[in-house]
């Protein structure tokens, strides 16, 4: 059921850089990318993850994703469920929890599309107050395409996890080529799952689109190398054309995250 309620305002804001930063503390962070698959969650912590370390931060992270785990191919001592079995990703989220909460590190954890392995364990132990009285800090990104479909996911999860740092990601790189976001996305802007996270606080950010993700895909390149033009040995170059729209992509990432950017590990 949709609601006849008009948007908030921080939704007509999505993206909006000139808001000023939301603050949190220097906890340890354990950001969770959350969403259906092919929404962004892996694209977003190949960016956020790179740019950190770039910044000379030192993130773990870890890839949950059971059927599509891409992460490794972009990173080195990427985390890992020992198998894809329920049982499997459920005892490694725990040992994973409590090495962060004994470790004190920050990290990214790149959930599988939809997966309810996350869902049933954050019901369990109350996840995001465990994680708070423990000094760590849950981060909840939701990332949705146009399809009304990608609210559910977002439903069952608010049900169980609703840490205060949460942010719905409107993914401009799901849309057809011409397709208007604003139009696009309208039918999740006006639908109650969407309203209700939004009103209790849900920051929404807009993630634009990489049209030339594909060249940066098939080669397995970070961003950044893609950018200055380094491919692997034998695969051909990225032309200069690519390579700034790759750099202007960033840059605008940088500039839609901004809000949240202290979230960011």
């Amino acid at each position: 059921m949709t609601s006849k309620r008009e948007p908030v305002p921080e939704i007509e804001r999505a993206g909006d850089a000139s808001q000023p930063p939301i603050d949190m503390t220097d906890a340890p962070k354990l950001l969770l990318a959350l969403g259906r698959g092919k929404t962004g969650k892996s694209t977003f912590v190949r960016w956020a993850a790179e740019r950190s370390l770039g910044l000379g931060g030192l993130p773990v992270i870890a890839d949950a994703d059971r059927t599509n785990a891409t992460l490794a191919a972009f990173f080195e001592n990427v985390e890992r469920p020992p198998s894809p079995a329920d049982d499997d990703v459920l005892d490694w989220l725990e040992g994973f929890a409590d090495r962060q909460i004994t470790e004190r590190f920050s990290a990214f954890l790149d959930m599988g599309g939809g997966d309810l392995v996350l869902k049933n364990w954050a019901a369990s132990i109350d996840l995001a107050p465990f994680l708070v009285e423990n000094g760590i800090t849950p981060v909840a990104l939701h990332f949705m395409g146009s399809d009304i479909d990608d609210l559910t996911y977002l439903r069952d999860i608010e049900t169980i996890f609703q840490p205060r740092h949460t942010a719905i990601v409107l993914n401009e790189g799901t849309l057809s080529p011409g397709r208007v976001a604003r139009k696009a996305f309208a039918p999740i802007l006006r639908h109650d799952i969407f309203l209700a996270a939004a009103e209790r606080g849900a920051q929404v950010v807009r993630m634009p689109a990489l049209a030339c993700m594909q060249e940066v895909e098939i080669r397995g390149l970070g961003f950044q190398d893609a950018q200055a033009g380094k491919v692997k040995p034998g695969q051909a170059m990225i032309g200069p054309v690519a390579r700034q729209k790759i750099s202007l992509w960033r840059k605008e990432m940088a500039a839609s995250f901004a809000p949240i950017a202290s979230w960011i590990p």
